[in-house]
């Protein structure tokens, strides 16, 4: 199966590449957010009054909260987890997307790839945090090492083929760290985004945050570009005027204007997150089922949810059905599959 018929994309649709990407990111089609302190204000005082000392308070006096810990919490009720802050099952696809992300980050700062696979590997032994998921792809079974690398060496060449190297000018930043405390130190709010271009903010927005999926569009990539762009607005003059989704394995790219709604949106879902993760929410339980729960609750219907950015849609141009419709079903509290 071509990539052109892959999530309904119409026969002839061809990723971006080059300027023609480049230029997607840049300009969105709306205007870009002013510089504003009391919109960071307003976040902010949503985040502290609304639950940061008590949360934190809860959590043993201090929470730190990721995009992945916001996600397990705020998952369906019978697959949420909120204990395992640090931990993961080390996988195929999780080893694909270490290793692209690698090959994504000397593409963007060199432009040159020599070896993919090997080139991968040895960049993520720099620093020894992930020698872990190194040993495990090393005591990989041939047929295994053979199918990752295979999926390495193709997303490698399609990355190569479509992001040129960034103009200087763009002031690129991988692995660009995003940190914001709260209510005195007692809640930090951390996440690492794959790529941040664009100055320094001045009296309007210049910054947008790329994040790169070597897997499948999944519903909560929005929520995790609206989470970045939460920490980026509180910690910045202005928020950015973005965020990308960009996926390797087909090149898609989801591009989200940064709105003061969706600012307030992601302050919310935070605090809902905030809230879980320390064991303090209070009130009936209305988070989506997923698909899965949902094939074992007979006669009952799978429906798709709203769209989680209202307004916003897919950039891909082939018509493929937007990443919100996301088929959840909505339950009373208490209802377990």
């Amino acid at each position: 199966m071509t990539d052109d018929t892959r999530g309904g994309r119409a026969p002839g649709w061809r990723p971006l590449a080059g300027a023609s990407l480049l230029e997607r990111l840049r300009v969105t089609g709306c205007a870009r957010p002013a510089a504003d302190p009391a919109v960071a204000a307003e976040l902010r005082a949503l985040l502290e009054t609304g639950g940061a000392e008590p949360v934190a308070a809860g959590a043993g006096g201090h929470l730190v909260v990721t995009k992945e810990r916001l996600s397990r919490a705020l998952t369906c009720p019978v697959h949420r987890t909120v204990d395992r802050f640090g931990e993961r099952s080390f996988t195929l696809p999780l080893a694909c997307g270490a290793l692209v992300d690698v090959l994504f980050r000397q593409i963007v700062t060199t432009g040159t790839v020599g070896d993919p696979m090997a080139d991968a590997l040895d960049g993520l032994g720099v620093d020894g945090h992930q020698d872990e998921l190194v040993a495990w792809i090393g005591d990989l079974a041939p047929s295994e090492a053979a199918e990752l690398r295979a999926e390495v060496d193709r997303q490698s060449r399609g990355l190569a083929d479509r992001w040129p190297t960034l103009d200087p000018a763009w002031l690129p930043r991988t692995q660009e760290s995003m940190r914001v405390l709260l209510a005195g130190g007692a809640v930090e709010l951390s996440a690492r985004v794959d790529l941040a271009v664009g100055r320094p903010a001045g009296d309007r927005a210049s910054v947008a945050l790329v994040e790169v999926k070597s897997g499948a569009r999944r519903p909560e990539h929005r929520d995790d570009g609206a989470f970045y762009a939460l920490i980026e607005s509180l910690r910045s003059p202005a928020p950015p005027f973005a965020v990308a989704t960009y996926y390797t394995r087909t090149g898609e790219i989801d591009v989200v204007p940064v709105t003061l709604d969706l600012l307030v949106g992601a302050a919310r879902r935070c605090l809902a997150g905030m809230r879980i993760l320390a064991g303090t929410t209070t009130g009936p339980d209305d988070a989506g089922w997923c698909t899965e729960c949902a094939r074992v609750l007979p006669g009952v219907a799978v429906a798709p949810t709203a769209g989680v950015h209202p307004g916003v849609e897919s950039v891909d141009p082939g018509g493929a059905v937007p990443a919100h419709a996301a088929p959840v079903v909505r339950l009373p509290h208490g209802r377990a599959a």
